[in-house]
């Protein structure tokens, strides 16, 4: 019966949250893979996730030392998986065949990392490969790709459909210089709202770029609800003085999960439609009110177990 309806969406969106799997960092702290000791530092910054970088923050003649860095961390007594990332170089380089065949020799005490971070995904068959060439090594990790070029953004929605991936990372820097584009808002739109599309379609979520100014508070709050009235579920950084700003803006805030609350009680009294506080409240509106309170509730009960 129609009526009916509305109450098996409702249960279905329930059932959706309830198996969402784990819980999107609202900010990606990003340390040097050259600079291990800044690991307890990173940790201590209240980082959702912190991200060693073999990457880009590393110089040719430094790779070496870096991978030997992150395999010194990987040993570490207070080493935590559930908040480590490790960037990788990218795979198709003797670099990052470098850093995979470092994290595929094992070594008894040493941990392995549950998600990398892999730069210039330009396909899925890219990941997939990684994933084969892992797994010969006993690895299965998560992957956490980037898009930051205008084949990987031209070919997003099929990386977000590898299920073994946790998320998409927007790399606006490089792709802007791949682009020819400017690096700001406008002319980064399109590719943001893309990378939230495909992210949507593969039931990940999307975390954007760092934002780049050290100290422009303003600023770096402006792009953050910016980027999360777009879509996106959390942000990278640079400086941990960005993250209490980036976690609290990616956080529901006290009067966004009252009235969710309140829409979710109402709802219980009604079926279909109905008003509070004079605005309509439609089966949409329901469901956002429950992504609202199961984001607040998993971060109430510390997923990342700081």
């Amino acid at each position: 019966m129609t009526h009916d309806r509305p109450t098996t969406d409702l249960q279905a969106a329930d059932r959706q949250f309830a198996n969402s799997g784990p819980v999107p960092p609202r900010c990606i702290l990003f340390f040097p893979g050259t600079r291990p000791e800044l690991y307890a530092k990173a940790m201590a910054s209240g980082a959702d996730q912190v991200c060693m970088d073999l990457e880009d923050a590393v110089a040719p003649d430094s790779k070496e030392e870096a991978r030997d860095a992150a395999l010194s961390v990987l040993r570490r007594a207070d080493f935590d998986p559930a908040r480590f990332v490790l960037r990788i170089n990218q795979p198709g380089t003797p670099d990052g065949a470098r850093d995979l065949e470092a994290l595929s020799d094992p070594e008894p005490g040493r941990a392995t990392p549950w998600t990398l971070m892999v730069p210039k995904v330009h396909a899925s068959e890219e990941l997939e490969d990684l994933r084969s060439r892992l797994h010969e090594g006993g690895l299965s990790p998560s992957f956490l790709p980037v898009i930051e070029t205008a084949e990987g953004l031209a070919r997003v929605e099929a990386v977000a459909a590898v299920d073994s991936i946790c998320g998409l990372l927007f790399g606006g820097l490089d792709l802007s210089v791949d682009l020819g584009a400017a690096l700001d808002w406008d002319a980064l739109l399109y590719a943001r709202s893309r990378v939230v599309l495909a992210a949507r379609l593969g039931g990940v979520s999307a975390i954007d770029m760092p934002f780049l100014r050290i100290s422009d508070p303003e600023g770096l709050r402006d792009e953050a609800e910016r980027v999360h009235r777009l879509g996106f579920k959390g942000k990278a950084a640079i400086h941990p003085g960005h993250v209490d700003a980036l976690q609290t803006v990616f956080s529901p805030s006290e009067q966004e999960v009252e009235r969710a609350r309140r829409i979710t009680d109402a709802a219980r009294e009604n079926d279909g439609v109905f008003l509070l506080d004079g605005v309509m409240v439609d089966r949409p509106g329901i469901i956002a009110a429950r992504r609202i309170l199961a984001r607040a509730d998993a971060h109430l009960t510390d997923p990342y177990g700081d």
